[in-house]
């Protein structure tokens, strides 16, 4: 039987997902105000017969928000979630595919070409 040394002193043990939500949780809010600002500068490239209300453009901008939380939630977005997480997350945390797996994805995609 193998004792933990963490759970003998009441230390809780936090998994690899649990330490890395911090990071996703910046990169994602980064990438959801690149995003938001996007969008706002390509609203505004649309001509317009008449200026927009105030209440027209505050509904735009939560508008433009809710697109851009969408788009950094998931992982088809713009891509800059993925670059600010490389930059962030310590080194000891990053986690390196095994050569199995790289082996099998690479055989997969060359069964598709083939065929």
């Amino acid at each position: 039987m193998t004792i933990n040394p963490a759970t003998q002193k009441g230390m809780k043990v936090v998994s690899r997902e649990e330490m890395l939500k911090p990071f996703k949780d910046v990169a994602e809010g980064m990438e959801t105000q690149f995003s938001q600002q996007m969008i706002e500068q390509m609203r505004k490239s649309i001509p317009r017969e008449t200026e927009a209300s105030s209440a027209q453009q505050y509904y735009e901008s939560l508008m433009d928000y809710e697109y851009a939380k969408s788009m950094a939630q998931s992982d088809s977005g713009i891509g800059l979630k993925k670059v600010i997480l490389d930059q962030i997350v310590p080194a000891h945390l990053k986690q390196t595919p095994h050569a199995p797996t790289v082996r099998n994805a690479y055989q997969a995609n060359v069964k598709g070409v083939d065929e």
